[in-house]
C-alpha cells in the first residue's frame, strides 16, 4: 500500500504490504540472530523489484547481520557486504546455506562427550559466566571449533551462541550486554534445575528450527549469484575498485552504534581475542577519530548551531563524517540508484532530519532525489526506557523509517 504525502516527494507506504511474498521479517532465514537493528528485508525486496532486475548488483557498505546478501539472491542480484563486525562472516553464510540432512542426536551425543575445552581470550568470563557453568560451555566450545564439516559447524553456531547467551548473566531484553536483576534471577533459577539437560535441549530444539528456516529460505527460491562478504572492515577506510548498480543500506543510528558490544560475548567464543575487539570497538562512530568531511547541507549547519553540549556536538559531527564520509567516497562507483533506510533522531529531545541532511548532501553532489518512502515501524528489538536516562524526559523513540531513493 501507497499513499500521497503533502509533499510530491514523500509517500507513506507499508513494505510488508508491498512485498507479501516474504511473509514476515522472521520469515525464513532473516531472523537466526538478534542482530541490532536489524534491515527488514521487505524493504530490500521493494527497492529491488521496483527499480531493478536480475543480473544487477548490490552493495551494503553497513550490513551488519547481512539481510541485504540474503533478500539479494532471491531476486538475483549479485551483492557485496561490507561491515566494521566480523560477525558477519560468520552469520550470514548461515543464512543462505541449504538445508542439510543433520543427525541431531548425533551431533549433541558428541558435543556432550567431548572433553577439550576452549577457553576464550576474555578476562571477564566470570562476570558474564557462572563458574557452575564454565566447564561445560568450554567444552562445548571445544567441540564446536574442532569440527572439520562446514555444514555442521555452521548449522550449530547460532543454537550455541543462543544457548550460551541464556546460560549468561546478559540480559537478553537488552539491546548491549548487560546485566541486570532479571538476568541474575534466570541463573539462580537454572541453578536450582538439571541445567546440563536444559542446556542441550536448547541447542537441540534450536538446530530443528534452522533446519526449518533453511527450508522456508529454499522455498523463496534464491538464485546462484555472486557473493562477496567482508566483515571486519574499516568502510569509511575501504575503496570500491569496480562500479556497482545499487547501494542499500540501513546506516549505523545517531545515537545506537555500538553494535560491537552487543555481539562481543559471541566474537569471544567465536576466537577473537579481547585485543582485536577492542580495537574494532574504537572504529565505531562514536570513538574512531573520523576526518571532517564537507557535508552539503544547510540543515546539518542550522541543526549543528543549536547543540551547545560538546560531547553531543561530537557525536553529531562523528555521525555525519563517518556515514556521508563513506558514502560520499563509494557513490563514485555506484551507476544507478542509492537506497538510503533511516530514521529520525533526537538530540537531547531536539529531532534530527537525518533524511533530509543526507538528501541534500547528494543533492548538492548531483544525485537526483526522487521520492522518500515513509514507513511506520511496528515493532523494534530495543530497549526502551519510559524516561531518557540522560535527559529526564520522556524517551522518544523512532515511530518511523524512511526509504530515500536517489538516482544518479
Amino acid at each position: 500500500m501507497i499513499r500521497s504525502n503533502k509533499n510530491n516527494n514523500h509517500k507513506d507506504v507499508v513494505f510488508r504490504d508491498l512485498m507479501p511474498e516474504i511473509p514476515s521479517t522472521t520469515y525464513a532465514t532473516f531472523a537466526l540472530y538478534r542482530y541490532p537493528a536489524k534491515f527488514i528485508p521487505q524493504v530490500i525486496a521493494y527497492a529491488l523489484t521496483e527499480y531493478g532486475k536480475a543480473g544487477m548488483s548490490v552493495l551494503d557498505p553497513f550490513a551488519g547481520y547481512g539481510t541485504v546478501g540474503t533478500t539479494a539472491k532471491i531476486y538475483g542480484f549479485d551483492y557485496e557486504l561490507w561491515d566494521l563486525n566480523p560477525l558477519l562472516n560468520h552469520i550470514h553464510p548461515i543464512s543462505i546455506m541449504p538445508p542439510i540432512d543433520l543427525d541431531e542426536k548425533r551431533l549433541i551425543k558428541d558435543m556432550m562427550a567431548y572433553s577439550k575445552p576452549f577457553l576464550p581470550d576474555w578476562q571477564n568470563i566470570k562476570y558474564w559466566h557462572d563458574e557452575v557453568f564454565l566447564d561445560m560451555l568450554t567444552k562445548s566450545w571445544g567441540y564446536y571449533h574442532s569440527l572439520n564439516n562446514e555444514e555442521e559447524k555452521r548449522l550449530l553456531l547460532i543454537p550455541l551462541i543462543k544457548a550460551t547467551r541464556y546460560f549468561s548473566y546478559n540480559d537478553e531484553k537488552r539491546q548491549k550486554l548487560s546485566r541486570s536483576p532479571y538476568s541474575l534471577k534466570r541463573i539462580n533459577n537454572l541453578k536450582s534445575t538439571i541445567w546440563q539437560i536444559k542446556f542441550f535441549e536448547l541447542i537441540a530444539n534450536e538446530l530443528l528450527k534452522i533446519k526449518n528456516n533453511l527450508i522456508e529460505y529454499q522455498n523463496l527460491r534464491p538464485m546462484n549469484v555472486n557473493g562477496v562478504i567482508k566483515g571486519g572492515i574499516n568502510s569509511l577506510k575501504s575503496d570500491l575498485n569496480h562500479n556497482i548498480n545499487f547501494l542499500i543500506t540501513s546506516p549505523p543510528y545517531l545515537q545506537a552504534q555500538e553494535y560491537i558490544r552487543a555481539t562481543k560475548m559471541d566474537l569471544f567464543w567465536l576466537g577473537y581475542s579481547e585485543e582485536t575487539i577492542r580495537k574494532l570497538s574504537k572504529l565505531e562512530f562514536p570513538y574512531q577519530n573520523v576526518p571532517a568531511t564537507n557535508i552539503l547541507s544547510n540543515s546539518y549547519y542550522k541543526y549543528l548551531e543549536n547543540i551547545t553540549e560538546r560531547h553531543m556536538r561530537e557525536i553529531y559531527t562523528g555521525y555525519f563524517f563517518g556515514v556521508l564520509g563513506t558514502l560520499s567516497k563509494l557513490q563514485e562507483r555506484i551507476t544507478d540508484r542509492m537506497f538510503l533506510f533511516v530514521g529520525p533522531a533526537t538530540i537531547r529531545t531536539v529531532p534530527i532530519p537525518i533524511d533530509d541532511i543526507f538528501i541534500e548532501h547528494f543533492v548538492n553532489l548531483g544525485w537526483k532525489h526522487e521520492i522518500t518512502l515513509i514507513d511506520t515501524i511496528i515493532s523494534r528489538n530495543m530497549f526502551f526506557y519510559k524516561e531518557n536516562p540522560a535527559t529526564g524526559k520522556k524517551d522518544n523513540r523512532m515511530k518511523t523509517e524512511h526509504l530515500i531513493v536517489l538516482k544518479k
